[in-house]
């Protein structure tokens, strides 16, 4: 079916510059311009001059709307594919911990159900965090899920997830972990920094190895020292390290925010959630691998006060992302959707409206709250609109 969302206002667009048109065709963006210039559609959407901005992309997500990828059920995920929806995201990459006692059995339930129909936002693929970190640096990751690596350990990974497998964070320092990050590197998944106590030595091994990206940066390392630099002064120093950024105004301070944003430029800068299944839920008390935690004003922690993720949505976390460090809309919206499609090699498709890519596309009305959720063409999620 061909569709037209008729007189909206790109997120690219000038001040000034006057309204456009998305022709949308196989679930394809075809054409964009005055709508006299593009084809008859069978469907026309008028935006009434709101604003269109790409289907947001999270990198890092636990859980939404009461659900959680360690369920390891096809209903949790039909479950978070739609609370995302809600919330603007068209497709995420499930995060979650290796489970071996258990079988792994998420990490097989969301294998087979990774770039599937689901009726919300696409699973992307996988994203481990562990089970080679390091556990003087797990925050709120459980101790059962994480352990040495081993080639036998490696493959039972690969075996549970397959393909699906898109991103893992490790810690580089750790015994026989340089070999992993080499051969995850070899196999095409991302080798993500973190939950580590690296030094700025072991920080730049691990880059050299194959590290080209940071788990929440901040969260989960040493912090900068003038004697000591840690991983931070490493990861400032090194232009292809593209790093996560939670700017929920919780995992981070505002002014650390500006500080990184500053020492990253707009296009390193990848905002994430580490959303918890709180996403999408009023305040109130969930549970994340069995044990109980607070959400409250979009943090989630544990109840004895550890910080485990965030319960704010990825638009809210653009939006402040921008009040934080001043940067312009379009950057904003680039950090959670250009840029983490670059991170996972698919800014060809995914993160921009530009013919030819993916026809993911979110409508906000006035107070910047989704109106309409497209993903591939295909309406997920309306709120009214006439």
């Amino acid at each position: 079916m061909t569709l037209l969302v008729h007189n909206c206002r790109l997120h690219t667009a000038a001040p000034g510059d006057a309204f456009s048109s998305v022709f949308v065709e196989g679930g394809k963006i075809q054409g964009i311009g005055a709508a006299e210039s593009l084809p008859r559609a069978a469907r026309v959407i008028d935006a009434e001059g709101r604003l269109l901005i790409p289907g947001l992309i999270d990198i890092h997500l636990h859980g939404a709307g009461g659900a959680d990828v360690h369920d390891g059920t096809a209903e949790s995920l039909v479950t978070i594919a739609a609370a995302l929806a809600r919330t603007g995201v068209t497709s995420y990459v499930g995060t979650t911990m290796a489970w071996p006692e258990e079988g792994n059995r998420h990490l097989h339930v969301a294998r087979e159900a990774v770039r599937k129909d689901l009726g919300g936002a696409v699973l992307l693929g996988i994203h481990l965090e562990g089970p080679f970190v390091n556990t003087a640096k797990k925050g709120g990751l459980d101790p059962a899920g994480i352990y040495e690596s081993s080639d036998a350990a490696l493959d039972d990974i690969f075996t549970a997830t397959g393909d699906a497998l898109t991103m893992m964070t490790i810690a580089p320092e750790l015994p026989g972990n340089l070999d992993v990050i080499r051969e995850l590197t070899r196999r095409g998944v991302i080798a993500s920094f973190g939950h580590s106590s690296a030094t700025y030595e072991q920080t730049l091994e691990g880059f050299d190895a194959g590290i080209r990206h940071v788990t929440h940066l901040f969260n989960a390392m040493p912090p900068l020292h003038h004697r000591y630099p840690g991983p931070l002064a490493a990861i400032f120093e090194r232009g292809d390290i593209t790093a996560q950024i939670i700017s929920d105004g919780h995992h981070l301070h505002p002014a650390i925010v500006r500080l990184l944003h500053s020492m990253l430029g707009n296009e390193r800068s990848v905002c994430i959630t580490d959303g918890m299944a709180g996403i999408g839920l009023p305040d109130g008390r969930y549970f994340y691998n069995g044990k109980e935690y607070e959400s409250l004003n979009g943090a989630a922690r544990y109840l004895d006060g550890t910080l485990i993720g965030s319960t704010t949505n990825l638009l809210a976390i653009a939006f402040r992302f921008q009040f934080f460090t001043g940067c312009s809309l379009e950057a904003a919206i680039d950090s959670v959707t250009k840029n983490p499609a670059r991170v996972l090699g698919l800014d060809h498709h995914k993160g921009s409206i530009e013919r030819g890519a993916d026809a993911d596309l979110v409508l906000l009305d006035a107070d910047n709250v989704p109106a309409l959720t497209i993903v591939q063409g295909e309406e997920v999620f309306r709120r009214i609109m006439r």
